[in-house]
């Protein structure tokens, strides 16, 4: 699926977060009417392993909540209001789960699923995933990633035709990946900070068979900087501004 694209690949982050309450069916909504192709989302466990579309381990940044998704049950988790922050523009939106945004979205939007139990690492979220993937059957349609390998290893234990993505933060970690390059033998994807990458960092994996994207670019300097470098793709919260600077600087985006 990944081949099938246009270079580079835009990643609306968390669907259209700049301009709805992220990891919402609002935000995935508005990312399709921008032209988004590709969209990036976080799952995590609910107390009762329920596959919520959340990113932060508790509720208080994003909604009008307490407490941790783990340890809270999916009705509990449908009561908080996730769109309060946005005023009257989105009343009373819902943490969606992924198989209610499976239902919601064209089977043509390309999904990268990041798995959000770093916190959580001995979880069930890769199998619950797994399962609702093969539910859906949208194995032709998803990337998994993750900064914990070990899900991800997991992951693919269950599911090896699909693609893996490895997140990197810091600098030195691409840096030892890509010299020690036997770590990233389950994935056809790296995803690399804003801090981290540069071209030389982007041409090593590559030419270790990588696909490279970016997170999370929002400026135009940083995403004309990424691209310059080679990568393959970035994420951003603005997916109208990405699609804006590239149609300026000659990219092909039809």
């Amino acid at each position: 699926m990944l081949d099938s694209f246009k270079n580079p690949i835009i990643f609306a982050h968390r669907g259209a977060s700049a301009g709805a309450p992220e990891n919402t069916l609002a935000s995935f909504s508005l990312a399709v009417t921008l032209g988004s192709a590709a969209i990036e989302l976080d799952v995590q466990l609910s107390a009762d392993d329920s596959v919520v579309v959340f990113h932060d381990p508790s509720v208080e940044r994003t909604t009008n909540g307490k407490g941790k998704i783990k340890d809270l049950t999916l009705d509990q988790i449908k009561s908080l209001d996730a769109g309060y922050k946005f005023g009257n523009a989105y009343p009373a939106e819902k943490i969606p789960t992924l198989g209610e945004v499976f239902s919601s979205l064209s089977p043509e939007i390309f999904l990268n699923i990041e798995l959000k139990n770093l916190t959580t690492p001995s979880d069930n979220l890769p199998e619950e995933v797994a399962k609702l993937i093969q539910n859906h059957h949208a194995e032709h349609r998803v990337l998994v990633s993750s900064f914990n390998p070990a899900s991800l290893k997991q992951f693919h234990n269950l599911l090896p035709s699909v693609p893996l993505g490895r997140l990197i933060y810091r600098p030195f970690m691409v840096d030892f990946l890509r010299i020690f390059s036997s770590g990233l033998s389950f994935y056809q994807t790296v995803h690399i900070s804003i801090k981290a990458f540069n071209k030389r960092r982007i041409d090593s994996l590559h030419k270790l068979g990588k696909y490279v994207f970016i997170y999370t670019l929002n400026h135009p300097s940083d995403i004309l900087s990424a691209l310059n470098c080679g990568a393959d793709g970035f994420f951003t919260d603005d997916p109208a501004l990405a699609n804006k600077i590239l149609a300026e600087n000659g990219y092909n985006l039809s």
